[in-house]
């Protein structure tokens, strides 16, 4: 057998829990030897190979063979990533099912598609476990490491550590001339850009990933960039510019076959851009089309009550709050679905101790995360009661705040 083995014999014999001495007393070989072997310093005889086969309990012709149909199996997996098929638990099947039959479903590439898939189910701590063995396992394979690094990256990123992201996907980005990987690894540094708000190279790098994605007739990531955009846009303030982009994204998704959440998160994006622009009658005409398609979710909810609540349109404020009580338990908006409530029975007059508490429970549970668009909106509530009630010590701290919060981001 010309082909070196020596990376996989390591790899059976580390699966089967033997040492270089365990496997070179069982096979009459010196361990030396094997370890030539394994580091690709001396090809096995077919003697030799039949020697190891026996003692490790595995066909080496049956496992390259098997090898080979993991590497289509692997080719697959980044094709259902990158066209964003969401074909994830097929593919932990496929390799559950290979595990049982063949020894090399347990390590390298199907092992890699197992890291990712832990990543993207934000399975974290079995992530770790298995990541140095791989990076062992592919160093040398510069497409593999990029892979490696790059979700090393997105698993920083899921953690808010984004300085780290950043490090990873950039290693990642010298590692890889694969232009499919590349268009994810775009995908994935614009997002921490944004999140580190250097909103330039967030721009630079989702319009990178928007190319290779439209070279591939990826269509919902194609879409999914369109919304990327703007969002950037929006955090920048070009208002307009946000929803041209979010109206080509609805135009996207109309072409192919996607969840109707997704158009409803878009529309609630347009209008969320417009309650920032302070054009809430607009944001209304938004929320129309996503109330069609998600009317309970709980941002449709809200957005509906700031907006009549600005407008003075307080019975429809009074109506959409009395149709969507099931906010009340909902542990992500309860909250705000009380603080709403409560600014709508204020209207104009003075605010009472528990809206002015909970106005600001409200902004330094925030503080606590990134999201500089809802803080600042928060605070200008907060402010808004402060001035109605006179309270003008707490009102320069508020204002303190804002500006210190400006200058940050």
């Amino acid at each position: 057998m010309e082909q070196n083995i020596g990376k996989e014999l390591r790899l059976i014999r580390n699966y089967r829990g033997l040492t270089l001495r365990d496997l070179g007393m069982k096979t009459g070989i010196s361990y030396s030897r094997l370890g030539k072997f394994e580091g690709g310093k001396e090809v096995p005889t077919i003697d030799i190979i039949s020697k190891i086969e026996k003692v490790l309990d595995v066909n080496i012709e049956q496992y390259i063979e098997t090898s080979k149909e993991i590497d289509i199996i692997f080719s697959d997996f980044l094709d259902s990533l990158f066209y964003y098929d969401d074909n994830n638990n097929f593919f932990e099947d496929k390799i559950e099912k290979g595990k049982m039959k063949f020894i090399n479903f347990s390590f390298g590439k199907a092992q890699l598609i197992e890291y990712i898939i832990y990543i993207l189910k934000n399975e974290f701590k079995r992530a770790r476990a298995i990541e140095n063995e791989l990076f062992e396992y592919f160093e040398g394979n510069y497409e593999c490491e990029s892979l490696l690094y790059q979700y090393k990256g997105l698993m920083y990123r899921k953690f808010n550590q984004y300085e780290e992201a950043i490090t990873c996907f950039e290693k990642a980005e010298t590692m890889t001339i694969n232009r499919k990987n590349m268009g994810m690894l775009y995908l994935h540094s614009s997002i921490a850009y944004k999140k580190c708000g250097n909103l330039i190279k967030a721009m630079l790098f989702i319009e990178k990933a928007r190319r290779i994605f439209s070279e591939f007739g990826s269509l919902r990531r194609v879409s999914f960039c369109f919304v990327e955009c703007g969002l950037l846009l929006k955090t920048n303030q070009q208002y307009e510019d946000a929803i041209s982009q979010f109206n080509i994204a609805i135009r996207s998704l109309e072409m192919i076959d996607c969840p109707e959440e997704l158009n409803a998160r878009v529309y609630c994006n347009m209008c969320w851009a417009m309650i920032l622009a302070k054009d809430y009658k607009r944001g209304l005409e938004y929320l129309e089309e996503a109330k069609v398609l998600e009317p309970k979710h709980g941002f449709t909810v809200l957005y509906g009550i700031w907006c009549n609540y600005k407008l003075k349109n307080y019975d429809e404020a009074d109506q959409w709050i009395s149709d969507n009580k099931h906010l009340q338990s909902d542990v992500n908006f309860c909250d705000f679905y009380e603080l709403f409530t409560l600014l709508v029975k204020c209207r104009e007059s003075v605010p009472s101790a528990k809206l002015m508490n909970l106005a600001m429970k409200i902004v330094d549970d925030f503080k606590k995360g990134e999201d500089f668009e809802r803080i600042n909106f928060y605070i200008d509530i907060v402010l808004d009661l402060l001035n109605r009630s006179g309270n003008e010590l707490e009102k320069i701290k508020y204002l303190e705040m804002k500006v210190n919060l400006t200058k940050n981001h």
